[in-house]
């Protein structure tokens, strides 16, 4: 073989320079023309073993791009979609991390060139959402099951395959972290589509959709939402400016909005939602009260404000910021040279999302009963088509009067309940507020003030315990006071949530008169708190029960795949929805949630709509707000 000047065989490489039509960069995988070079590396076609086609990208050891790469892929390997560009290989060799993957026919880029070409401002409008429900789907498959974020949602990561299109270049994808848990790593981005939180330093499941919404309207009409011509301007007016959306049309821009908002909590409450909503009738789209067909409207459930979760909407300014931005490059390119000509306008096939497992997991349909039976649920051989016996208002009925009837014997029981009394409200004081007002209770109470936890308050009340005696030869200090008297901790809500918790408990070996104290102290002191702290009114249009029913969630994906169980426990029932907590947080924007406890409903499941999930502020686990479907 004849090398071109400069060059070495592939055995003597040196350094990644080392690239020519002819080189094997690893063994049977000969390099055919470069697709793309950027300033984190670049692209190439390549021929695998057996001729296949295949694109390998190239990207230099030792910077932060070649990390960032690196643990993306770490999280993304194991993950298979009919939407997802398939990464087949990756391996560091002669200074270099080589990936191989999956050969397009050709960016979504290159369908808008040949539209213009046409005299068109962009993809005709029914196409380009069948490509962007794929887009979707796959992105909320990663979401859902995953925890991950793509973070790099562009027109250049779009990739045309066979008419459908599949979401590529997994380079910035990235797990949101846990609850409290703050994320110092110097992260990449790409100004032009990042999400507001994202250059906060923040991470929200909704990141992805607000970069989808620019693409598309970018992609439909030809412009993009923001003017600005710099990173820096960008920034600034993906923080803190308006888009405009006047070139879409009308009925498009209320949907484009919600998604571009600058609190994620107000976005749809996934990728697929927002497409929904674009594809929908007018009578399906969240109408002037801001309510949709799940009866949640964009303040919350229930109607229940939902506070900013403390996003600033002060512009970046930030000089190391700039360090971190991911222009988008030539290098990004993971298909062909040329596109394939004439790519048909179609109504994308709808497909299930790869498993690797022998038996398929089971499926509902796009539009599923609200009531299924367990068996169905959990797809057991030879039963999954025994129906569910009870339509959706009678299920609801029963748990409403279960949880009405446990409440009814509780507070006529002469003896207090087994939990620790609790109550909970919503307030939206700011933070240095609210512990003076919590000292104005311990002042009056006579009662100590712990505020050493940031999330949380105790406030104490310790009865004087005659200490013992020592015995004949015991040290007089070596025996300590028994202590003895009870405490009630204040729960401080996590953003977005707003509502506090507070629990009352007894330590130490209380007698008789203690448990007379408890029973007549702590109610009053509950209530006291709540008097100072709560500043919002809760408007419900049902009664709402406590409830402490164990329970089982099985998760819905938006591909019709129902997850594997997640108990829990319920916290609180209403004809409206219900309450609950798992040791997990619920991705999916449906559930199916079983009531393990009540003979009515045994062995069937309801489906519920997902309002918004919150980290639990008296455990690690995390609370859900679902609503029962308005209609059936």
């Amino acid at each position: 073989m004849r090398f071109p000047p400069n060059m070495t065989p592939i055995a003597q490489r040196t350094g990644p320079s080392d690239k020519y039509p002819g080189a094997e960069p690893l063994p049977g995988y000969r390099l055919l023309e470069p697709l793309g070079r950027g300033g984190f590396g670049e692209v190439w076609k390549c021929e695998a073993p057996g001729g296949l086609h295949k694109a390998v990208k190239f990207v230099s050891a030792g910077g932060e791009q070649f990390r960032q790469e690196l643990a993306a892929f770490e999280q993304v390997k194991a993950i298979r979609h009919p939407y997802l560009l398939t990464l087949e290989r990756v391996e560091l060799t002669g200074g270099e991390l080589v990936m191989v993957m999956e050969l397009a026919d050709c960016q979504i880029h290159d369908r808008v060139r040949l539209c213009r070409a046409e005299g068109l401002p962009g993809i005709p409008r029914e196409e380009l959402l069948g490509y962007l429900d794929e887009a979707a789907e796959a992105l909320d498959m990663m979401s859902d099951r995953y925890g991950l974020q793509h973070l790099d949602v562009k027109p250049e990561n779009l990739f045309l395959v066979a008419g459908h299109v599949k979401v590529g270049d997994y380079g910035l994808v990235r797990r949101k972290e846990a609850a409290g848990v703050p994320d110092t790593r110097n992260h990449g981005f790409t100004p032009r589509y990042v999400a507001p939180e994202v250059l906060q330093g923040k991470l929200d499941t909704r990141s992805d959709q607000y970069s989808l919404a620019l693409v598309y309207t970018e992609l439909l009409t030809g412009s993009f939402p923001y003017p600005g011509r710099t990173a820096q301007q960008l920034m600034c007016q993906h923080v803190g400016a308006a888009p405009d959306l006047s070139a879409l049309p009308p009925s498009d821009r209320p949907v484009v909005g919600r998604a571009l908002s600058k609190d994620p909590a107000n976005r749809f409450q996934s990728c697929s939602s927002f497409i929904r909503a674009l594809t929908s009738d007018k009578a399906d789209r969240p109408g002037a009260d801001g309510h949709s067909r799940w009866g949640l409207g964009v303040e919350g459930w229930q109607g229940n404000a939902v506070p900013d979760g403390g996003h600033s909407l002060t512009p970046p300014d930030d000089p190391t910021m700039l360090n971190r931005i991911r222009h988008p490059a030539e290098g990004d390119l993971h298909t062909a040279r040329t596109p394939t000509p004439g790519v048909a306008t179609r109504t994308p096939v709808r497909r299930g999302a790869g498993r690797d497992e022998r038996v398929p997991p089971p499926r509902v349909d796009r539009g599923p009963q609200l009531v299924l039976s367990v068996d169905q649920l959990r797809g057991t051989p030879g039963r999954s088509d025994r129906p569910a016996g009870l339509s959706r208002a009678a299920f609801v009925s029963a748990v409403v009067e279960a949880a009405a009837r446990r409440a009814d014997w509780t507070a006529a029981a002469d003896s207090p309940p087994e939990e620790a009394p609790v109550c909970r409200f919503l307030s939206t004081l700011p933070a240095a507020l609210v512990p003076l007002k919590l000292v104005t209770v311990a002042e009056q109470r006579g009662l100590s003030v712990d505020q050493r936890d940031p999330s949380r308050v105790v406030l104490r009340w310790e009865a004087y315990v005659e200490p013992r005696k020592p015995a004949r030869g015991e040290p007089r200090n070596s025996v300590p006071r028994p202590r003895t008297g009870y405490e009630v901790v204040v729960f401080r809500p996590t953003p977005p949530s707003a509502e506090f918790t507070v629990v009352g408990s007894v330590f130490g070996q209380p007698d008789d008169e203690m448990d007379r104290r408890v029973r007549e102290d702590v109610p009053a002191i509950l209530d006291e708190v709540r008097g100072q702290l709560q500043n919002l009114k809760e408007r419900r249009n049902h009664r709402r029960f406590p409830a402490n029913f164990p329970i089982l969630v099985y998760p819905l994906y938006s591909d019709g795949v129902v997850g594997d169980s997640i108990g829990g426990r319920c916290r609180d029932v209403s004809a409206g929805g219900v309450r609950f907590g798992t040791p997990a947080p619920i991705r999916t924007e449906r559930v199916f949630i079983e009531f393990r406890e009540i003979p009515a409903v045994t062995g069937q499941a309801i489906l519920l709509g997902v309002a918004r999930t919150w980290p639990d502020a008296c455990d690690q686990g995390s609370v859900t707000a679902g609503l029962f479907p308005t209609q059936g």
